[in-house]
């Protein structure tokens, strides 16, 4: 009879606690599906912030790309306008070396004449620093013919050469140089009043002479000049204070002008 009573409550009891383990089971796979969604959910949110940030970055990107293309237009607009203006100073170039051409046509014969002028005054000009001025005239003839310098500087040194020969006439100068005798040559000293007359005087003092253009030679002068010559080549040199000279001037037989 008390086994008939007990046996219910057995079955029961187990049916509980079956209940109860499939319960837990149900939970514990509901957690872990709540776990892998949680995770599958961060995975997502980490790829979307990804995208995100790759989008902002490629959005920076293209305003910077815009940016560049603004400024490279403008550049490319400016480099347009130079060459255009190149272009214009090359054509400027172009014509400016067409009538170069033309006026050295026309005035390095010119030049050729000067040159050729300045020769012919120095030959029948007073025979003073002969070497000096024969140099000058070397280089000059070099100078023409050379083909690497400017007619510019052609003429320049041209003008610069008369202006050295005007010069002499408005100068007192005395050197020391080589006069020509019969017997060779002796040092002597010589002084050039302007372009009036030119003097020598020997180195002791004790003889003098004048060049006399018209014979072309030179003439000597009285003794009692000599003192004066020498006068001249000391206020030359400016060794003495300035004062009057009072020398013989050649007869002027002609007049030669550079």
């Amino acid at each position: 009879m008390n086994s008939r009573h007990y046996l219910p409550a057995f079955t029961v009891g187990l049916a509980c606690f079956w209940s109860s383990v499939s319960g837990a089971a149900a939970l514990d796979k509901t957690q872990q599906t709540l776990a892998n969604a949680q995770q599958q959910a961060a995975a997502k949110q980490h790829q979307i912030d990804r995208l995100d940030n790759q989008i902002v970055e490629d959005h920076r990107q293209y305003l910077d790309t815009l940016r560049q293309a603004d400024l490279l237009d403008a550049y490319n607009h400016q480099l347009e306008k130079l060459i255009s203006a190149q272009q214009q100073e090359l054509d400027s170039t172009d014509s400016q070396l067409a009538s170069l051409e033309q006026t050295e046509l026309t005035v390095l014969p010119l030049l050729e004449q000067m040159q050729a002028g300045l020769r012919r005054f120095v030959a029948a000009d007073l025979p003073f620093l002969p070497d000096e001025r024969e140099q000058r005239l070397v280089q000059l003839d070099s100078l023409l013919n050379r083909a690497d310098v400017s007619l510019a500087e052609k003429y320049r040194q041209l003008l610069n050469a008369y202006q050295t020969e005007v010069e002499y006439g408005r100068t007192l100068e005395a050197y020391s140089g080589k006069m020509l005798t019969a017997d060779g040559s002796r040092e002597v000293n010589f002084v050039r009043l302007g372009r009036a007359a030119l003097y020598y005087q020997s180195r002791d003092g004790r003889e003098s002479g004048i060049w006399n253009a018209g014979a072309g030679q030179w003439d000597n002068l009285p003794a009692s000049q000599n003192a004066a010559v020498h006068k001249a080549i000391q206020l030359a040199r400016q060794q003495v204070v300035p004062d009057l000279l009072t020398l013989p001037l050649p007869a002027i037989t002609r007049e030669v002008r550079p």
